[in-house]
């Protein structure tokens, strides 16, 4: 049954994205097309400003989305909505991210992939060290070029093109930068510990994704 269940989950996160880019290219949207649409988007930018801003701002952040909802949902601005909401995620995502790892950067900090294998492989290295410092750099390169990229595609593409990169390649761009640097790793630095994609998602998901767990100072 949980296997099953992990299935299940994983087709829901290949298929979203899909089925979302599907309501995109619709000139009409329905209300609960919009529902279902806005209720994991908005679900997932909640979960992100409420990490970003302190509790005394919670009930300030939950109004304002709670508007949104209610002035796209009665005033008729459906594909509107479904269009900004998915922009605005796609951007949230990709900055919450860039600030999480860009702020291990900072003088004093350990680098967040320079954490990530060090708690996975126990090698801190000096090259493996400088090299992970270079790894997450590259990931703050690859969340700021999403969000470029999308604002270009937004302001001089159509929407069918922009909505593609946001949604369908989403997933496929994310999974090819997991691999090419694990490709360069392995070829580079043949002699350090073997560790899984999913291994390593399912540490830094469990152990790093909240932003008080990068905030030590090693």
């Amino acid at each position: 049954m949980a296997r099953l269940g992990k299935i299940l989950l994983v087709l829901a996160f290949i298929g979203y994205p899909i089925v979302l880019h599907t309501f995109i290219l619709k000139e009409e949207v329905g209300v609960s097309q919009l529902l279902f649409v806005f209720v994991p988007l908005l679900a997932a930018i909640s979960w992100m400003v409420l990490r970003l801003v302190g509790k005394g701002w919670w009930p300030l952040v939950l109004l304002f989305f709670a508007g949104a909802v209610y002035y796209i949902v009665t005033g008729n601005h459906e594909r509107i909505g479904l269009l900004v909401v998915n922009g605005l995620s796609h951007a949230t995502l990709n900055l919450f991210l860039l600030w999480l790892f860009g702020r291990t950067l900072l003088p004093g900090r350990e680098p967040l992939v320079s954490q990530i294998s060090s708690h996975l492989t126990g090698d801190v290295r000096p090259h493996i060290l400088a090299y992970t410092r270079q790894v997450t750099i590259a990931w703050c390169i690859y969340f700021l070029l999403q969000v470029a990229i999308s604002c270009l595609l937004y302001v001089y593409a159509t929407f069918a093109a922009w909505s593609f990169f946001i949604n369908v390649l989403n997933l496929p761009l994310l999974l090819l930068m997991f691999v090419a640097e694990k490709a360069y790793r392995t070829a580079h630095f043949p002699d350090h510990p073997r560790t899984s994609i999913r291994k390593v998602i399912e540490v830094y998901s469990r152990d790093f994704a909240v932003p008080r767990k990068v905030d030590s100072e090693r």
